[in-house]
Formats: C-alpha cells, sequence, structure tokens
C-alpha cells in the first residue's frame, strides 16, 4: 500500500531549524563573496599595475560562479574540456588558437607577475571547490561517504603532501617541488568534484563530450599540420605536444566503444566523423608511445566485450584474429618506411631494432631508468621527497637546456613516483589504480550497456595513463590526471547512479547511505 506520509513534528523540520538554516546559508554566500574578491581583486589590479589591462578579460571567469551554481555539472565539463582542447605549453604557430589561452601556465611566467605561481586552471578549480562546499553546507548535504576508490584516492593524496613535506625538510627547491605536486592533487581534486556534481547520466555524457569537442578540435589542428608537413623532410620530431598520444588514443576506444556497445546518438555521429582526423593526427604527431597506447586499450575494450557479449564472442574473435594479421603484415611491411603512414609500424618495430635516433633515445631512458633504480634504493621507504634535484650515480647526457626540469621529473614516472614518495607512495599508487580497474570492471558488468561502455572508457584510460608515465611523464602531465581524475570521478557517480536506479530513482543523490536505502520504505 503506497501513499504519502502524514506532515509530523518528525518530518517538518521546525521554525527556528529554518530560521538557522537560512541564515547560515547568508552567512556561506558573503564567506565565499569576501573570499572571491581577496582572491581575485588583487589579481586583477597585478595585471593593471603590469600594463596588461586587456588580459583582465581572463577575469570573465567571474561570472563563472552563476554557472556553477545554476548547473552542478559544469566545472566538471570546463576542466576536462580544458585539458583535451588546450595545450599546456606556448605554441607559436597561428594556427594554434586554444594555445594562445594560458590555462594551464602560471601567472608568473605568462605575465610576468613575480611570485604569482599559481595556474587560471587552478583558479577554476578552486571556485569550483568553494561552491561546492558552500551548496553542501547550505542545503546540510555536506557527506562523502566512503568508497574503496575514493580511500585509494584518499590515501595517495595523503602521502603526496607528506612527500612534499620531506622534501621541504631537505631542502627542495619550493617553486619546482609545486610543479611535481601538482599533477598528484589534481586528481584528488578533480575525483572529488566529479563524483559530487554529476548525479546524472546526461551529465556524465556532457563530460563525454568535453572529449570529444576537446580532442576533436586538437585533431584539426593535427591533421592541417600533417598534410602541410607531409613533403617535408626530415620531418618534424612532433607537431603537437606528448599528451596528445594519449588523448588522441583515448579518443579512438571512446568512438570504438559507442558502437561495440550500441550507444546510438549524436555523440557517436560526432566522434565517428572526427576519428579519421585524429588518427591523421597522430599519424603526424610521430609519437611512440602512441602505438603502445592504442592497441592495449583496444585489448581491455575486446576483453569487456568479450565477457560481456557471449552472443558476439565468436565475431568479436574473428575480427581480433584479423586484426592481428593485418597487422602483423603491416608491420613488417613498413618497419623500415619513414612516410607517414608508416609511423605506426616504425614506433613498434623500434622498439626490437630501433634505428640510430631510436636507439639514442632508448639507450638514455635505460641508464635514466637505472639511476632511478639506484635513487630509489637509496632511500627505498620514504624516498627522496618533491623538489629534491635527482642523483645521477651513473653519468648520463644533461638534457636540461631542452627540458628544463629532466633534473627533477625523468621520463620514466612511473618509476618517479617510488623514487620519490618511496614504497609507501609506491604501494599507495598502485592500490589507487588497483581499486579504480575492480571499480571499472564491476561497473562494466552490469546489464545496462551504458555501463559497460564507462567500465570500458575508464580502464582504458588507466592503462594509456600508466603506458604514456612509462614513456613519457604521463603519470605528471597536468592535462591527464585532470581527465584522469575527473573520469575516475565519474566512475564513481555512475556507481552510485547504478544504485540508485535499482532503488527507482532518476538521479543519483550526491551520496547513496542508509538514508537513501530507507527513503523508499518511508514512502510506502
Amino acid at each position: 500500500m503506497t501513499g504519502t506520509v502524514p506532515a509530523t513534528s518528525e518530518t517538518v523540520p521546525p521554525v527556528a531549524e529554518l530560521d538557522r538554516t537560512q541564515r547560515l546559508r547568508q552567512v556561506t554566500v558573503l564567506g565565499l563573496l569576501l573570499a572571491a574578491a581577496a582572491i581575485f581583486g588583487p589579481a586583477a589590479g597585478a595585471l593593471l599595475y603590469a600594463g596588461k589591462p586587456l588580459d583582465i578579460v581572463l577575469f570573465a571567469v567571474l561570472l563563472l560562479p552563476f554557472l556553477f551554481w545554476r548547473v552542478r555539472a559544469a566545472p566538471v565539463v570546463m576542466v576536462m574540456a580544458a585539458a583535451t582542447g588546450f595545450p599546456r605549453f606556448p605554441d607559436p604557430g597561428a594556427d594554434a588558437i586554444t594555445a594562445k589561452i594560458p590555462l594551464f601556465r602560471s601567472f608568473s611566467d605568462s605575465y610576468g607577475l613575480s611570485g604569482a605561481a599559481i595556474l587560471p586552471i587552478e583558479l577554476i578549480l578552486g571556485l569550483a571547490l568553494l561552491l561546492w562546499i558552500a551548496d553542501a553546507i547550505t542545503n546540510r548535504r555536506l557527506s562523502v561517504r566512503s568508497s574503496h576508490l575514493g580511500i585509494a584516492i584518499a590515501v595517495f593524496t595523503g602521502v603526496t603532501l607528506l612527500a612534499e613535506l620531506y622534501g621541504l625538510a631537505r631542502g627542495a627547491v619550493f617553486n619546482i617541488s609545486l610543479w611535481e605536486v601538482r599533477p598528484f592533487l589534481y586528481v584528488g581534486l578533480t575525483y572529488l568534484l566529479a563524483s559530487q556534481l554529476l548525479t546524472s547520466r546526461r551529465s556524465m555524457k556532457a563530460v563525454l563530450w568535453a572529449i570529444v569537442l576537446g580532442t576533436g578540435a586538437m585533431s584539426i589542428l593535427g591533421a592541417e599540420r600533417t598534410i602541410s608537413t607531409i613533403n617535408v623532410y626530415p620531418r618534424p620530431e612532433a607537431i603537437l605536444e606528448h599528451d596528445e598520444a594519449f588523448f588522441f588514443g583515448l579518443f579512438t576506444l571512446l568512438t570504438v566503444g559507442l558502437w561495440v556497445f550500441g550507444q546510438r546518438g549524436l555523440l557517436r555521429v560526432v566522434a565517428t566523423a572526427l576519428l579519421p582526423l585524429v588518427i591523421l593526427s597522430d599519424f603526424g604527431n610521430n609519437r611512440r608511445s602512441a602505438w603502445v597506447i592504442l592497441p592495449a586499450t583496444l585489448l581491455a575494450l575486446v576483453i569487456i566485450a568479450y565477457q560481456r557479449m557471449p552472443e558476439r564472442r565468436t565475431r568479436i574473435t574473428i575480427v581480433v584474429a584479423v586484426l592481428l594479421v593485418l597487422g602483423t603484415g603491416y608491420t613488417m611491411a613498413f618497419r623500415n618506411s619513414s612516410a607517414v603512414y608508416a609511423e605506426p609500424a616504425h614506433g613498434i618495430w623500434s622498439q626490437f631494432r630501433p634505428d640510430p635516433r631510436d636507439y639514442q633515445s632508448n639507450l638514455y631512458r635505460e641508464i635514466e631508468n637505472m639511476n632511478l633504480g639506484l635513487d630509489i634504493r637509496s632511500s627505498p621507504v620514504i624516498g627522496l621527497g618533491f623538489g629534491v634535484p635527482v642523483p645521477h650515480p651513473i653519468p648520463v647526457f644533461d638534457a636540461s637546456g631542452v627540458d628544463p626540469l629532466i633534473n627533477f621529473i625523468p621520463h620514466n614516472t612511473v618509476l618517479y613516483v617510488w623514487m620519490r614518495m618511496g614504497s609507501i607512495g609506491a604501494v599507495a599508487f598502485w592500490f589507487l589504480i588497483g581499486a579504480a580497474v575492480v571499480a571499472a570492471c564491476r561497473l562494466a558488468r552490469l546489464p545496462d550497456a551504458w555501463y559497460g561502455f564507462l567500465g570500458a572508457l575508464v580502464l582504458s584510460a588507466l592503462i594509456a595513463w600508466i603506458a604514456e608515465g612509462w614513456f613519457d611523464k604521463g603519470i605528471v602531465s597536468f592535462r591527464i590526471t585532470i581527465l584522469v581524475g575527473t573520469l575516475l570521478g565519474a566512475l564513481e557517480a555512475a556507481r552510485r547512479l547504478s544504485v540508485a536506479g535499482r532503488l527507482g530513482r532518476e538521479q543519483a543523490p550526491a551520496e547513496v547511505g542508509p538514508a537513501a536505502v530507507e527513503e523508499p520504505r518511508a514512502a510506502a
């Protein structure tokens, strides 16, 4: 029997409590306005003093509070679009439009403001965090319940902060330590925001739209540069940043996943239309890690699809076998070619039989890894801490003229985590990866194909993160860690949404706990 709950003293809050809640809301909003004035006011004044009045346009972000307050998922979608569509480093090319907006460059570097080490993207993240806290307090729903993934991220964030303090105690270079610790804090912060602000399937699809449009914009630039340099010899070593190997690989996996899991709609149409440009850009960008990431992520997708779709296993097996035969033949036929269309074959073959250029690169990284191994042994438990120069027991070429931070952040950032945070940090990091893999696989096993797709996407992002981190600093990339943290938060939000779905809800609450479970009974 169903009906409405009668109004009683237990269900209707007293007037005094409503008054207290209203006063709390007013005080919180006033506090936020004062905090925003304290943060943005001096920054705008500094820009005026530096003779850059036009750059105050950047402070149009003052309008963001209204957007973030009205649309809960807006900050998550915005930072995802920023991560995929805005390069970190300056690009002198006139065609690099988004590179002109320094979201990932400090105010000190971009505007010459001495000591202003904060990044514009951090203002957006900080504003989103403040507004979430304010909303949670004023509506009395500040409750973050634990999950294995949330605990893993909290532990890793805590170990990161301890490594920062330990590095400072050892005489670390403070500004450099901030650059090192940032990406790990981004993972925790974006996870928190995404897990709390994504409360519906529509909001999660908006995040996927940000990935498609942001990466698609970069692919247009990459395709144009690939075509314009196709007859140039020698070819440019790269036309875009290293991170695009990760983003292009994940975009390809996302597009294939939309088809495999039957996710119809405009998102699939747009992603499919942009896919040729993404692949062409990946060819032209000349990153060997791209051709490790792509097959590894596709393998993860195949495994999940094979488990979820027993009626299609024969078809999946045939397709994989054909791709393996064609891929092997392609690699053997074009392994020694320097043409653009042979880049994947050359990248794969160079892992076994490198040419002179790749041999020197491989040798440098092998020596670098040996040095990292010796550094890890020198402080195996607590590590070296952040901001301390990396020792080089084995002499190696000094590449600081090309990469100013190479003596602090080596190429292999998987070993780098171990070296900086010790065995404690390494365990915390792999605990995070393991918890995320388990959560993604559990989500992928749910009957709804949408969850299967999302679980496969997150699992693939983790694999790509580790691969890019092993080959090319991917673990500490600002842009990549923002995307990974956001997807992990979406994974947690999807878990809650699936629980809410089983309870007969259309939207997931901020947290699903005992109160949420008991609510349907109260209405019975």
